[in-house]
């Protein structure tokens, strides 16, 4: 496989296109508590994987209305809820993308001599579900005008033990924007496996899939409403 640079990465967080205002992402990733459970008969250590955590470090540029908005959204203070974060690893149809069900760990401004005001926040995971690695079903963020149907992702192989969805809707412009997750095993006869909750303007979500996910995937726009700006990306489990 080809190497790939770090253009085209792109965040969203809680419904927020962090993108413009972040200049860096570090530490991304899970670590994975092992257990000892070392017995008398043995002659090294023995150990068995236990809970995990995941974090996302974000250096940025300040900007009043837009990541310090996302990151003093709770009445001028850190959130305190929990949020979907999406990372986007690539502007294509099917780039890696990481999901997180998190919270705002930290949010700091500092100011170095002639340098613009900086600023830097951490996401730590909660909700108890780990971080998901998959693929964006949309190609970046991207505006529906009304409903409308993307274009299908190749997976290579139907998979049995479920997914789950992300979606991050930035605005919508009027009515009710219902997105749904769809798979087909010839990406042209397509299902519906899963449906978010309809957004009428800012809002994230993340949703459980069961049983059986076939080759192809995508998402669709539907019900009626105008300029749905949305992010949606798909991990199978």
């Amino acid at each position: 496989m080809a190497k790939v640079s770090g253009l085209g990465t792109r965040l969203y967080a809680a419904g927020y296109d962090l993108s413009s205002d972040v200049n860096a992402l570090a530490g991304m990733g899970y670590t994975q508590a092992m257990l000892d459970v070392t017995t008398l008969d043995l002659a090294a250590v023995a150990r068995i994987a236990g809970i995990s955590d995941g974090t996302l470090s974000v250096n940025g540029w300040f900007e009043q209305a837009g990541q310090h908005a996302a990151w003093t959204s709770n009445s001028g203070k850190i959130p305190t809820a929990d949020q979907i974060v999406i990372v986007q690893l690539g502007t294509a149809l099917g780039d890696a993308m990481i999901g997180m069900v998190a919270k705002q760990a930290t949010y700091g401004i500092t100011r170095a001599p002639g340098s613009a005001l900086a600023t830097t926040a951490e996401y730590q995971s909660t909700g108890g579900v780990q971080l998901d690695f998959g693929i964006m079903l949309t190609t970046s963020k991207q505006t529906d005008a009304s409903a409308t149907a993307s274009s299908g992702v190749d997976e290579a192989a139907a998979t049995l033990v479920g997914a789950v969805a992300y979606l991050e809707v930035m605005s919508v412009g009027s009515g009710t924007a219902v997105v749904v997750v769809e798979d087909s095993a010839n990406n042209s006869s397509w299902a519906t496996i899963g449906t978010f909750t309809g957004a009428t303007g800012q809002t994230s979500q993340r949703l459980a899939i069961g049983g059986t996910v076939r080759r192809y995937v995508r998402c669709s726009s539907t019900d009626t409403f105008t300029n749905a700006v949305f992010a949606c990306g798909l991990a199978r489990l």
